[in-house]
């Protein structure tokens, strides 16, 4: 009788385990290395590194500038694209909160805020810019991920291996070159011949 308590308890306490497990595997950061995270404890910006390029590769840093057209530039979406074909930087760093991606104002636009409201296959990576809100309803889908260990990679949907610049199709500025994840030749934001796979890498913000 004894053995047959100990191994209800034993099977008990495995199985209130195993939901444990499985939680702290879930979300964004599924599937990358120990380390990687929804919450960095530190700011950063972004740079996109060419695809199979070495730990100390030079990258394009990534800021934030006009996406696809609305009825006017300030009705439009914002897009992260080069700085080289942007041409300023106005955000001048971000935040990864709970898997939120959130650009953060510099003075000129102070009282604002940068939102994501999701990302799918296709997309430009797209930010909506309204009033600062205190808890916005973001996508909470990005993660700091450790994928090789040299470096942490911007993820989104568990997927760190899928971005890339492309030409833009808007005119706003020549040449802008924006990021996409996973592109494919029905989007008419971009141009799917000019993109070039990157990884994404957050860089540490000392600003």
């Amino acid at each position: 009788m004894f053995a047959s308590a100990v191994l209800s308890f034993a099977f008990a306490a495995s199985a209130l385990a195993v939901p444990a497990l499985q939680a702290r595997q879930s979300g964004p950061c599924a599937g990358f290395g120990a380390g990687s995270t929804v919450t960095p404890t530190y700011n950063f910006t972004l740079t996109a590194v060419p695809s199979g390029a070495g730990a100390n590769a030079t990258g394009a840093p990534l800021v934030l500038g006009w996406g696809p057209a609305g009825d006017s530039p300030a009705a439009s979406e914002w897009v992260l694209s080069t700085e080289a074909s942007w041409g300023e930087n106005e955000w001048p760093y971000i935040t990864l909160q709970d898997g939120a991606l959130l650009p953060q104002p510099g003075t000129d636009e102070h009282g604002l805020g940068a939102y994501n409201f999701g990302t799918d296959t296709g997309d430009e990576v797209l930010f909506t810019i309204i009033g600062e809100e205190a808890s916005p309803s973001t996508a909470e889908i990005f993660c700091a991920a450790l994928v090789s260990g040299s470096y942490v990679e911007l993820a989104v949907n568990g997927d760190a291996g899928n971005f890339a610049l492309c030409n833009a199709t808007t005119t706003w500025v020549s040449n802008q070159v924006n990021l996409v994840y996973a592109p494919n030749a029905d989007n008419e934001d971009y141009t799917y011949e000019t993109c070039t796979p990157v990884r994404v890498e957050l860089i540490p913000y000392d600003g």
